[in-house]
C-alpha cells in the first residue's frame, strides 16, 4: 500500500513524497513521486492504489499545476472533488477513524481498538468499489470523508458480498454477520462521529441496506434430554471435581465458555443468589495470549441473572479462600483456562460416557442449549430466556430455539380452547419421568 512521506527542504519548504512498491510487490522495487501539497499527495496516493500500485497516467513530474478539480482526461475514476485548498482541510475516512478511536473517552479497550484498526485495514482502507453507474471509487481509506456517500457505502456492501476467504482450506464468501459487524462496529460509528463533529451533514450509513443475517437454528439432536443431563453431571464429577463444577454451572446458568471462565468471586452474590456476567475471556493476536475483557460477545452479554439453588453449594465451595478478583475456574497450573485445556478434560468425560453406554454427543455449549430449551418448555417467556443467555435480541433466541418448544405452543392452544369453552385451563403436572430426572440432577451434585 502506498504511503506519504513528509519532507522538509533546506529553506523549510514542505513537500510530500508518495512511495509505493510497483504492482504491490516488494521484489519489483519502489517508485515514488513528490508533490508540493499534502492534498495533492493524498489524491495522487489514491490514484496509485486505484491503479493497483502503479504510476497513474496523465501526471507530470511533481504533479505541478494539477489540483483535484483540474484532472487530465486520462485520469481514471476520480475519488475527490473541489479545490486543493479546501481538500487540505477535509480529513479522509481513515483519518476520521483514527480520531474516533483515539478519543480519550472512547468506551472500547485498547485491544478492541487494535482489532477495529486491523479490520478497517483489511476490509475498508484498500477497498475500491464500483457504483451503480460503473464509476470506480477508492481506495476508501483515502477518500475525503465528505465523499463517502450512501451510494459509496452501498457499493462497499456489494463489494464485501463478492469477496471470499479461506476456511479450512476452502474459499467461502464472507457471511452477512461479518459484514454487519464491520459496518456496524467500524464504518457507521466512524461516520456518526464525523457527523457529530460537523465534518459531514449526516451519517450516510443510516439508509444503507445490509444483507439479512441468518441464524442457525439448533436441532433437537443437539440438545441433551433431562435424563441425559443427570448422567453428564455425574460422569463429569467422576473425572474431576473441577469438570463436574463447570458442567453444573453451565447447565444452571446457560453461560458461554468464555463467560464461565471469566467469572470471579466478586461476580457472585450468594445471599441474593445473583451472578453477574461482567466480562469474558478473549484472545489477542499480538502477542498471542488470553486476557479477561470487560465486554462480551454482544452489547447485552453483560448481565445479571438469578442462580438456581442446585448450584449454590458448589459455588460456595469454589469461592472459599478465593480473593475477590480471583477466577472461579483456572488452568491446572493457574491462570486463564484455555479452551484447548478444557477439551482435554472433556475428552475424558466423553470416553467415560461411551464406556457407560451414553452415546449422546454432548458438549459444554450444548448444556447452554439445554438450559434454554428447558426454560422455554416450562413456559418461561422468550424475553426472559433471551436476557439470561445474553442474546443481542429476543429475535435471535426465537430463531435458534423457538421451533424446539412445541409444548409451549400446545399449552397456548389448550388455554384458548378452555377460554372459548368457558372452562378454566388446568395446570400441567410433571410426569414421573420428569420428576425423576430432576431428582437425579440434584443427587448428581456432591454434598
Amino acid at each position: 500500500m502506498a504511503s506519504i512521506e513528509p519532507r522538509k527542504g533546506v529553506k523549510g519548504r514542505m513537500s510530500y513524497r508518495v512511495v509505493w512498491y510497483i504492482d504491490g510487490k516488494r521484489e519489483n522495487g519502489r517508485d515514488s513521486e513528490t508533490c508540493d501539497l499534502h492534498a495533492i499527495a493524498k489524491h495522487f496516493k489514491n490514484l496509485v492504489e486505484l491503479a493497483e500500485e502503479n504510476r497513474p497516467a496523465g501526471y507530470p513530474k511533481r504533479c505541478r499545476g494539477i489540483c483535484i478539480d483540474q484532472r487530465p482526461e486520462t485520469e481514471p475514476a476520480p475519488t475527490g472533488r473541489g479545490r486543493c485548498e479546501q481538500s487540505a482541510d477535509v480529513p479522509t475516512l481513515g483519518e476520521v477513524l483514527d480520531r474516533y478511536l483515539n478519543q480519550p473517552n472512547h468506551p472500547a479497550e485498547e485491544v478492541q481498538r487494535i482489532g477495529y484498526r486491523r479490520q478497517f485495514d483489511r476490509h475498508v482502507r484498500t477497498a475500491i468499489v464500483t457504483l451503480e453507474d460503473g464509476t470506480r471509487v477508492g481506495p476508501l481509506g483515502g477518500l475525503p470523508v465528505t465523499e463517502y456517500t450512501a451510494d459509496v457505502d452501498q457499493a462497499w456492501v456489494t463489494w464485501m458480498q463478492g469477496r471470499t476467504h479461506q476456511v479450512k482450506g476452502e474459499l467461502v464468501p464472507y457471511s452477512a454477520k461479518t459484514i454487519h459487524n464491520i459496518h456496524g462496529g467500524i464504518i457507521s460509528p466512524t461516520l456518526a462521529y464525523a457527523s457529530v463533529k460537523g465534518l459531514i451533514d449526516a451519517n450516510p450509513c443510516d439508509s444503507v441496506r445490509l444483507p439479512e443475517k441468518s441464524v442457525r437454528a439448533v436441532t433437537r439432536d443437539e440438545v441433551p434430554t433431562a435424563e441425559e443431563i443427570a448422567y453428564w453431571i455425574a460422569l463429569a464429577y467422576q473425572v474431576s471435581e473441577f469438570a463436574g463444577d463447570l458442567v453444573t454451572l453451565a447447565i444452571a446458568t446457560g453461560l458461554r465458555f468464555g463467560e464461565l471462565t471469566a467469572l470471579r468471586r466478586c461476580d457472585i452474590d450468594l445471599k441474593r443468589r445473583l451472578l453477574t456476567v461482567a466480562g469474558a475471556i478473549k484472545e489477542r493476536r499480538e502477542p498471542r495470549e488470553l486476557y479477561r475483557a470487560n465486554y462480551g460477545k454482544t452489547d447485552t452479554a453483560l448481565r445479571t441473572i438469578r442462580i438456581p439453588k442446585s448450584a449454590l453449594f458448589m459455588l460456595q465451595r469454589r469461592m472459599e479462600d478465593l480473593p475477590p478478583q480471583g477466577l472461579l475456574f483456572t488452568a491446572p497450573r493457574g491462570g486463564i483456562l484455555h479452551s484447548n485445556g478444557w477439551s482435554r478434560t472433556w475428552t475424558k468425560v466423553v470416553d467415560l460416557a461411551q464406556e457407560s453406554g451414553v452415546i449422546t454427543a454432548a458438549t459444554l455449549h450444548k448444556m447452554r442449549h439445554f438450559h434454554a430449551t428447558e426454560l422455554l418448555a416450562a413456559n418461561v417467556s422468550m424475553d426472559t430466556v433471551s436476557r439470561r443467555l445474553g442474546h443481542a435480541s429476543v429475535l435471535v433466541t426465537s430463531a435458534i430455539y423457538g421451533h424446539l418448544t412445541p409444548e409451549a405452543d400446545q399449552r397456548a392452544a389448550n388455554i384458548l380452547d378452555a377460554v372459548m369453552g368457558g372452562r378454566q385451563p388446568k395446570k400441567r403436572k410433571k410426569t414421573k419421568k420428569e420428576k425423576k430426572a430432576v431428582a437425579n440432577l440434584l443427587h448428581a451434585i456432591p454434598a
